[in-house]
């Protein structure tokens, strides 16, 4: 069950390169491009390819939320990047329950022990692959056994979990 925390506790929830799932209206999107921006206010933001429905979900309603999804669901994570919301409903097609949030009319994902509501204060544009949104976090869901070492993360091309140890081979 999670428990209503203030925005900026839901800030502190975040691993470091986490992976997210974003969601806006009824659509999922996987995102490894995302990151703090500000603790006062608290904001975060993600990286969106203009391409995608994501993209214009977002340039549209102007909010989004943040799931953090646990290590264990990384076929869920799978899924929802590789169907496009285009061509089907990514909550029935992978079982995730959709939440209502409090603040934002997109929908949460129940499953994920985070969930952030966020609204668009500011969108960043220097002509890369991706368009930055900075979404001021309006309010924050966490389980409350979550810990951020049950996250998972995303970087150098591999999925990791918060704290494990990678060992470097010794030349």
């Amino acid at each position: 069950m999670k428990k209503e925390e203030d925005p900026a506790t839901g800030m502190l929830s975040i691993p470091g390169f986490p992976v997210v799932l974003v969601t806006v209206a009824r659509n999922i999107m996987t995102a490894a491009a995302f990151s703090f921006y500000s603790f006062k206010p608290p904001c975060v933001m993600v990286g969106i390819v203009p391409k995608r429905l994501t993209f214009e979900l977002i340039s549209e309603k102007r909010e989004f939320g943040i799931s953090i999804p646990r290590a264990d669901q990384l076929e869920i994570v799978g899924m929802c990047g590789s169907i496009s919301g285009r061509e089907a409903d990514k909550f029935t097609k992978t079982g995730l329950t959709p939440m209502r949030g409090k603040v934002i009319e997109s929908l949460l994902i129940e499953e994920c022990p985070v969930s952030l509501e966020c609204e668009v204060v500011h969108e960043v544009d220097f002509g890369g692959t991706h368009r930055w949104f900075i979404g001021e976090i309006k309010a924050a869901h966490i389980d409350q056994n979550y810990t951020r070492d049950n996250a998972l993360m995303y970087w150098a091309r591999e999925y990791r979990r918060v704290g494990e140890i990678i060992p470097v081979e010794q030349k």
